[in-house]
């Protein structure tokens, strides 16, 4: 245990010291989070920056379907966003094709007589892909969350029409999409995918962990010490981890308290997340190189880290990732895009994902790397590791 605490703190004060890394690791972010936000400033993600147009087909003709549709032409919402009634799809789609909206919401039958029901009903939602996509389909899903509560009224006895009424009070002052703005800027959106993404390559410290272990001048002389080859590893994966750590919570004091982005109340939870996603990546580095080689294991995260911050949204936001279900699919077990929708949804709300369930996939993730890396220092050539 003595071994493990002095390598830990070691390697802590030995990547400090490292200015190149330190420097990737902190100003990287930073400066891409300055680029980004103001470069995209003017497509901020604010409601009254969009010109947001809208599309809805009532084939229902419900209560709870008319009430959906008066919702969409209250005049707090026709502040932010136009929205056309049309009589069939086949027209939206029309001038969805044309651009002359950003999004179709077509109320399919049933839906009302479902939701009274307290029975589980879809709505077609039909996109452009845009940045203005996005917001319709978050003003819908904050309508159609509320539904639950309808069928809550109606499971007690409720009539439809007192349910549907019930249903309309609160809908404007609570709805995830505020039309007073509750949504990121874009050096806020930005300094949280930014922070996401530079976890994913903390991969490098879980290689350096294995290549200091096994193939360093300092690795080659503690197989000679008395020494447990299994403590020295160890205490290199904690200092790593350890590093991360404070490299994380200045990334969040500088971009809080200087930068002034949002990271909401909850600090303890974004920190929890973030260190999660941080031991699940280097020993993913880990688990890779002892399976294959350093620089197999380097090439390989080197591409999946930016393609699961794109995946994520982490450069633009892009609604056909959130839409389609292939990539809708992908997302739900991507730890970085798991652990930045937790956050986003815990500043700004707006999001259906259980935060139970998907702290749940981050462990069994974390669980699998853990196997992999067990796996690995099992393996013949570096079976003197878990000793």
């Amino acid at each position: 245990m003595k071994t493990i605490i002095t390598v830990c703190f070691s390697t802590i004060k030995q990547n400090f010291r490292d200015r190149r890394g330190l420097l990737l690791m902190l100003l990287l972010p930073v400066v891409l989070t300055l680029i980004l936000g103001t470069a995209l400033s003017n497509a901020d993600s604010t409601t009254a920056s969009l010109d947001i147009r809208a599309g809805i087909v009532n084939q229902d003709r419900g209560s709870l379907a008319m009430s959906m549709v008066d919702f969409f032409q209250e005049k707090q919402i026709r502040t932010v966003m136009k929205t056309r009634i049309y009589k069939t799809e086949a027209e939206a789609n029309k001038d969805l094709k044309k651009q002359n909206l950003d999004a179709v919401i077509v109320i399919t039958k049933g839906f009302s007589a479902a939701a009274v029901r307290g029975q589980s009903h879809h709505l077609d939602f039909i996109t452009s892909g845009d940045l203005e996509s996005s917001a319709v389909r978050s003003i819908a899903d904050s309508f159609l969350k509320r539904m639950n509560a309808v069928q809550a009224l109606a499971a007690a006895g409720v009539s439809p029409q007192k349910a549907a009424g019930a249903q309309l009070v609160p809908l404007l002052s609570n709805h995830a999409l505020s039309v007073k703005g509750k949504v990121p800027d874009a050096s806020s959106y930005y300094a949280v995918t930014m922070l996401i993404m530079i976890i994913l390559y903390a991969y490098a410290y879980g290689v350096d962990a294995v290549k200091e272990s096994l193939d360093s001048p300092i690795g080659y002389r503690i197989q000679s010490l008395p020494v447990r080859p299994m403590s020295f590893f160890t205490g290199k994966v904690f200092g790593h981890v350890a590093t991360i750590f404070l490299q994380i919570l200045i990334l969040i004091v500088f971009f809080k308290f200087i930068y002034k982005a949002d990271f909401g109340s909850h600090l303890w939870f974004v920190f929890g997340l973030c260190f999660l996603l941080a031991a699940i990546v280097t020993l993913t580095g880990i688990a890779l190189t002892l399976l294959s080689t350093e620089k197999t294991a380097d090439a390989l995260m080197t591409f999946i880290a930016p393609l699961a911050t794109f995946l994520a949204g982490g450069y633009v936001k892009l609604s056909f990732l959130e839409t389609n279900p292939i990539t809708s699919a992908i997302r739900g077990f991507m730890p970085n895009s798991l652990v930045q929708t937790l956050i986003f949804q815990d500043i700004y709300g707006g999001s259906s994902l259980s935060p139970l369930v998907a702290v749940f996939k981050l462990v069994i993730i974390l669980a699998a790397v853990l196997l992999l890396t067990a796996a690995g220092l099992r393996r013949r050539s570096y079976g003197y590791l878990s000793k």
